[in-house]
């Protein structure tokens, strides 16, 4: 859970974090980095864009803007750096969403 501007360097802190400890138990000429390290199981990635309004004269709401499920099987050696890319592209596509269709605060 975290805003659209936030969630890649949330995900690339949270995947460095996952490299740096998978580093600890590996010799020298074997440690990873976040561009050469993949996933080596099956991953299924589920992405779900929600807004919240709030006002004064209106109860809260929550909208849900989009529902995406992105699986990718071992065989594809699906990079950490790939998933990164792919937020930062979900992210800018769901920021223009929702201020295209959604907001009644348009940017100028």
């Amino acid at each position: 859970m975290t805003d659209t501007d936030q969630i890649t360097t949330d995900v690339k802190q949270e995947l460095n974090q996952m490299v740096k400890e998978a580093n600890e138990t590996l010799p020298a000429h074997e440690k990873m980095r976040l561009e050469t390290a993949y996933f080596d199981t099956n991953v299924n990635i589920e992405l779900t864009t929600e807004v919240a309004y709030h006002s004064q004269y209106q109860k809260d709401m929550q909208l849900t803007i989009d529902e995406t499920e992105l699986p990718h099987h071992a065989s594809e050696q699906y990079h950490f750096a790939e998933a990164v890319d792919m937020l930062n592209t979900y992210a800018q596509k769901m920021d223009t969403l929702f201020h295209q269709q959604y907001s009644f605060i348009h940017k100028v």
